[in-house]
């Protein structure tokens, strides 16, 4: 017979050959690398997109205040902060949007009330600023951004003479 004809005996693994010891040792670096990678790599990840989802919500809280703001030059009133009355720029909602709206542009809110004339208050919740957009008939009226280590903030109303630090 030809070379191309011959035959080789299957491994025989119970004669005390080297193959099934390969095998078993690739299987416990197989099984050490999934308990390896789910108990430190997924929480790792976990805990990193997370953290992004929170820069992420505050990034947006603060993109969404200063759009739907604005300075209003023209007029200067006299406030008092911390003690002393200094003269500021009072702001302004630039336009008025619904409650779905607010949503689409934030994302869900981490507290939503309300109150006893059926008026609707959204609360979203970022590391460092708090923002409460109220509504009235499913229209904005006022936006409150507070810091949320100090408890100061503004009040932003659709008239600048309604607007006030605190």
């Amino acid at each position: 017979m030809g070379r191309g004809s011959e035959r080789s005996a299957p491994p025989n693994f119970s004669s005390g050959g080297g193959a099934p010891w390969r095998v078993i040792g690739v299987q416990l670096v197989f099984i050490v690398g999934l308990i390896v990678f789910f108990t430190l790599y997924l929480p790792h990840r976990a805990r990193v997109l997370a953290q992004r989802a929170v820069i992420n919500r505050e990034q947006k809280i603060n993109d969404f205040f200063h759009k739907s703001v604005v300075v209003d030059s023209t007029l200067q009133i006299s406030v008092p902060i911390d003690g002393d009355v200094v003269t500021r720029h009072p702001q302004k909602l630039i336009g008025s949007l619904s409650p779905q709206g607010v949503e689409s542009q934030l994302g869900a809110p981490t507290i939503s009330t309300t109150d006893f004339r059926g008026g609707e208050h959204l609360t979203w919740m970022g590391t460092t600023h708090k923002l409460v957009a109220s509504f009235t008939n499913g229209s904005l009226y006022c936006l409150t951004l507070e810091d949320r280590t100090t408890g100061h903030g503004v009040m932003v109303y659709q008239s600048p003479d309604s607007w006030h630090p605190y």
